[in-house]
């Protein structure tokens, strides 16, 4: 019985000493899996938050962007020849979202005019709405551009030049203020609407109507719009006045290193006294790239009036170089001939900056 009972400490000491390892190794082991565990539901825990956030419109974006586009023009119009430093709309602008819902969005754009060539002041909003984007499409209240521009005289408003398109630029609208705007777009077909009212003008509910549609596949482009605008009566702001109508189509296509674009309108002025007068107005533009990031491009466009005093036509060459992505000079000849009277001549000299960047 001794010799066994002697034997009993010598086994338990051999035996912890063989086992003390093996456990730690094992604590060890838990330790690094409770860690990896405890990481884990941390950052299960910052996805469900950042869901969380999205779902109540924490996906927002800020960004601020703008472009200068000093011009030094020399230009004779054929009595007295001036050199003058332009601006060729010069622009800063704020833009922002938030996502809403499950798939929509709120949106806003503020965008103001930077005079470079009158002191560089700041003045004069182009930009200023508030929307709301979905599955449905896409409405915007504020001053924007209207669906004319969109969809008719973009595809041509190719030119460093504050008149372009230089036909479009005497009879249809840039920017419309108190105006509501609507957009779909499917498979390559958009269709745009905007309504703009103005309450202490004019006793009609609209003042301008207009809308269309454009079709896009590939490098081709086509669309179709119709505007209708209402002015006050100059007697009487509260009354209605001259009336204008506007029936357009536009075009484009692109084919490999050439773009070409076409805008015509057909327009029907009626004014608050005297006859009707019908005008139409064509421009039409085109680029070709060339080695070494160089750009020409060319444009032609006749204005035609019911009054010979108002009709003019004429052509532009322009020669860009991209210096950067966002950095490009030109140099463009303009000539603009009246039915009556002297052409404009002018050559011009330029420089445009772009600057956006991610708040």
């Amino acid at each position: 019985m001794n010799k066994y009972v002697k034997k009993v400490p010598l086994l338990l000491l051999v035996s912890s000493t063989i086992s003390i390892p093996a456990f730690a190794d094992v604590e060890s082991d838990l330790q690094r899996l409770e860690q990896e565990i405890a990481t884990i539901r941390q950052q299960a825990n910052i996805a469900d938050k950042d869901n969380a956030n999205k779902d109540k419109g924490g996906d927002k974006s800020f960004t601020i962007y703008g472009s200068f586009r000093p011009v030094l023009t020399v230009e004779d119009d054929g009595t007295d020849t001036i050199t003058d430093v332009r601006d060729a709309l010069s622009r800063f602008g704020l833009s922002g979202s938030t996502a809403i819902l499950d798939s929509s969005q709120a949106f806003f754009r503020g965008e103001w005019n930077v005079k470079i060539a009158d002191e560089g002041q700041i003045e004069g909003a182009r930009l200023a709405f508030v929307g709301l984007s979905g599955p449905m499409g896409r409405v915007a209240i504020g001053k924007q551009r209207p669906a004319h521009y969109n969809l008719i005289a973009e595809s041509v408003d190719i030119f460093n030049h504050a008149s372009s398109p230089y036909a479009y630029d005497s009879i249809a609208p840039f920017f419309v203020s108190n105006t509501t705007s609507y957009q779909f777009d499917m498979k390559g077909l958009s269709f745009q609407a905007t309504v703009t009212s103005d309450g202490g003008d004019g006793e009609d509910t609209a003042d301008i109507i207009n809308a269309g549609i454009s079709y896009s596949t590939g490098g081709m482009y086509v669309a179709t719009a119709y505007l209708k605008s209402t002015a006050a009566s100059t007697a009487d702001p509260q009354d209605e006045g001259a009336e204008k109508e506007i029936a357009a189509l536009a075009g484009s296509a692109t084919m490999d290193d050439l773009y070409i674009a076409a805008a015509y309108q057909m327009v029907t002025l009626m004014p608050e006294v005297g006859a009707d007068m019908d005008v139409s107005t064509l421009d039409v533009s085109a680029a070709y790239s060339l080695p070494n990031r160089y750009k020409v491009k060319t444009g032609i466009f006749i204005y035609d009036h019911d009054d010979d005093s108002q009709k003019y036509n004429g052509f532009n060459i322009t020669l860009e170089r991209q210096l950067a992505d966002n950095i490009r000079v030109h140099t463009e000849f303009l000539n603009k001939t009246p039915d009556q009277g002297d052409a404009l001549n002018a050559l011009s000299f330029g420089i445009r900056y772009d600057f956006s960047a991610d708040l």
